[in-house]
């Protein structure tokens, strides 16, 4: 069960290649992002082993993992009789192999635990702009907030939006650059209070860095975009030209900046995400694909092969060159002087991979019921940019204890 992503359409390209070299046959289905999660519940609760194999992300893992719905892959990478020459699993970016481990434990972080996937790509959040209008109206790449908010009124009457971003009543409308602006606002989502996490979405900060965005989505995008903007809608909106500035996942602009792809292809460039204070390193989101084997599958050795395969470095190395896989999660093809060469014709997209990556983190607290509490939020935040609160600070305070309730819910 596959996300319909670029990362999946690699995989797809490669399948009849993985059969013939095995002879295990291969069916698979995709589903949009937005109805992917609730698609794989489903089947996974279903416990009848199928689908064997799904593409998953740090936050699905925290839900999965947390309910015995996945396999723990962690005997299996420590047996060389069960990995295909050359797997390398040390080969992987720490930081993205890390953000698929966790111990289970609501509220620790990843990185400690188990293992329950294997990653193919990564994604970061930065800033990207399109040359041509940033030339054609005078503007420069903004570095904070009010310099992006400034860019944008700049825009005003001319036709162009200024900004694309990521909307919709789900959680993926936190997960790139809202999260990134509100942690680097210092704000937090949940914290520990007497050994319970609590929410912490109506704190001073929290609430200053609500109203800022609610500020920038007002001076910078249209009101029918905050409607319902999905990902690769977001992304089109940059590539058509009716927008000079996309901040989400860097493999959203850069998609629409390969030959062919879009009509502002080549016109595209990046910077790294904008800050509400220049005196602090940006920390973007990372969010990372990978592969996950249902724990009820009747087809394991079957499975781990496939997995193994589609995170090898074989695989990631000409994904990376063919199929638009950025960031790929292998050190050696992120080092790779052929990657870097192709990655080097997209302008500021390898710099701002080096300055967002130093610092990047899984943002969002590890708890099973980061869904049903995301989603919660992301319903809010719209009807706060909507205008149906008198204020910020009064959508969040009702927000809190919804969450809190669905914090206890989940044990």
């Amino acid at each position: 069960m596959l996300n319909q992503h670029p990362y999946s359409a690699a995989i797809v390209q490669k399948l009849r290649d993985f059969e013939s070299l095995t002879g295990i046959q291969v069916n698979y289905i995709i589903t949009p992002e937005d109805y992917y999660i609730d698609k794989l519940d489903l089947a996974l609760n279903d416990r009848r082993g199928t689908p064997d194999v799904f593409m998953t992300g740090t936050y699905y893992i925290w839900e999965h993992a947390s309910k015995r719905l996945m396999q723990s892959l962690d005997e299996m990478l420590a047996d060389p009789a069960l990995l295909i020459p050359g797997y390398d699993f040390r080969d992987f970016q720490p930081k993205v192999f890390d953000s698929m481990k966790w111990n289970l434990t609501p509220g620790d972080p990843v990185g400690t635990g188990y293992q329950w996937a294997v990653p193919i790509g990564f994604e970061l959040n930065s800033l990207a702009y399109n040359k041509r209008i940033f030339e054609q109206y005078a503007l420069k790449p903004p570095s904070t907030l009010s310099e992006l908010m400034n860019g944008c009124e700049a825009l005003s009457g001319s036709g162009i939006d200024g900004l694309s971003l990521r909307i919709s009543d789900k959680w993926t409308s936190l997960s790139t650059s809202f999260i990134t602006t509100y942690i680097n606002f210092g704000a937090k989502d949940l914290v520990s209070e007497n050994g319970k996490l609590r929410s912490a979405v109506n704190s001073d900060e929290a609430v200053r860095a609500t109203e800022l965005w609610v500020d920038l989505v007002h001076k910078c995008t249209s009101a029918s975009s905050w409607q319902q903007n999905p990902w690769n809608e977001a992304g089109a909106a940059l590539g058509s030209g009716k927008v000079a500035m996309l901040f989400d996942a860097d493999i959203n602009s850069y998609i629409q900046n390969v030959e062919g792809y879009s009509k502002e292809a080549g016109n595209i460039a990046w910077t790294p995400a904008p800050l509400s204070d220049l005196n602090q390193p940006v920390t973007s989101n990372l969010w990372a694909w990978g592969l996950g084997m249902n724990n009820a599958s009747n087809n394991k050795k079957a499975s781990w092969l496939f997995m193994q395969y589609f995170s090898s470095k074989p695989f990631i190395q000409w994904a990376a060159m063919n199929a638009n896989v950025v960031h790929p999660a292998r050190k050696s093809v992120l080092q790779d002087k052929d990657y870097l060469k192709l990655i080097g014709r997209a302008d500021g997209f390898a710099q701002t991979l080096d300055s967002h990556l130093k610092n990047a983190a899984v943002l969002f607290t590890p708890q099973p019921a980061f869904f049903d509490t995301a989603n919660e939020w992301a319903r809010t935040l719209r009807k706060i940019v909507n205008g149906e609160y008198s204020s910020a600070r009064e959508g969040l305070d009702e927000l809190k204890p919804k969450i809190d309730t669905m914090l206890d819910q989940s044990g």
